[in-house]
């Protein structure tokens, strides 16, 4: 008994002179594929990054409720950064096209586009280290709903959750937020097409995978609603040059009439005559709210597209308009299938 005590002593006088070596932090999750540095991050390396706070309130599609939480942890933004995302080979040699999948463990895995990770704002897409449920101010909610509906609701703020987890606050339904997260790999499409130098940049019509396996072409959105968004003029490289109100089709309308699946670790792929292409995510069109407004504009105020035409891709929300696709030619549904690795492309 004494020995024991004197050890505990021992212990705490190493402590407090800072000399009390501790317990190796465990490996979180690793960063590899289409990067020049891959990464293995401990939860200690995790914690080191200049942290954001978020709140989540979690649905999911098939309208099961997970609580409501404030998370803090890193933008994945920041850790890609560190990775240095680096595309090789022949083509389109700009990072629009790239896919991160993110894997969880027991095979959980989530989808997203570079662009939605490095056009929105950091704290859009965040792992998470540390969650706190936000607790209702009125207690048991015993006023409005009988204890059999307000109880588990409550026990949910509860539960454990798995950390590192993504967190992706844009999506409404929050499918693509998943816990236990392991590893994040960069995904190029190696989807090579000859660049081409057009005057004027112009393309007729555009192929479009109709669900069935096959194609289908359109040269005219005359037949399907229309809609209008405002979009900004700024790019990364030339900057500001003002804004269009744009019309056109959505998007995901567009998608759902051509009766494309409702895959989550399915990738768009919208490419140019030219050659320019960029890759949207399923959640990014269908999850999130801002999904509607992406358009293939075909005409700006009442004159339809000429310059950069017949058809272009605006996506409004993004902070830079660098994924822009001028004279759209071919869409193309991407499925990530078991893995990045494996991606595979539908609708030939």
């Amino acid at each position: 008994m004494k020995k024991c005590l004197a050890t505990t002593v021992f212990l705490g006088f190493l402590v407090v002179l800072g000399l009390f070596v501790s317990v190796p932090s465990l490996l979180a999750l690793t960063i590899d594929g289409t990067v020049k540095k891959p990464l293995d991050l401990t939860t200690d390396d995790l914690t080191k990054f200049e942290s954001v706070s978020v709140r989540l309130n979690e649905i999911k599609r098939d309208n099961t409720y997970h609580g409501v939480f404030t998370y803090r942890g890193v933008p994945l933004r920041s850790l890609l950064e560190l990775a240095a995302i680096q595309k090789t080979g022949p083509g389109f040699n700009r990072p629009l096209d790239l896919a991160v999948v993110v894997y969880g463990k027991g095979g959980k895995m989530a989808t997203l586009s570079w662009g939605e990770i490095f056009y929105r704002n950091p704290s859009d897409v965040i792992v998470a280290l540390a969650a706190t449920p936000v607790m209702p101010h009125h207690g048991n909610c015993g006023d409005c709903h009988a204890p059999t509906f307000f109880e588990p609701v409550l026990n949910l703020l509860k539960r454990k959750v798995g950390f590192p987890k993504l967190v992706v606050t844009n999506d409404f339904f929050t499918d693509r937020s998943i816990e236990d997260v392991v590893r994040v790999e960069v995904v190029d499409l190696k989807k090579y097409r000859e660049k081409k130098k057009m005057n004027p940049l112009f393309s007729p019509k555009f192929i479009l995978p109709d669900g069935q396996g096959k194609t289908m072409e359109i040269a005219d959105l005359a037949a399907y609603p229309h809609i209008e968004v405002d979009a900004k003029d700024v790019g990364d490289g030339r900057g500001y040059h003002g804004w269009k109100r744009f019309g056109g089709v959505s998007l995901r309308a567009l998608m759902k009439n051509a009766n494309v699946g409702q895959n989550m670790n399915t990738g768009i792929l919208v490419s140019s005559v030219d050659g320019y292409q960029i890759l949207l995510s399923y959640g990014e069109v269908f999850l999130a709210p801002g999904g509607e407004r992406i358009i293939l504009a075909d005409h700006t105020g009442k004159t339809p597209l000429k310059d950069g035409g017949k058809f272009c891709l605006i996506i409004p929300d993004d902070v830079a308009a660098d994924r822009e696709v001028k004279a759209v030619d071919r869409i193309e549904i991407i499925d990530f299938g078991v893995s990045g690795k494996n991606a595979k492309e539908t609708g030939k």
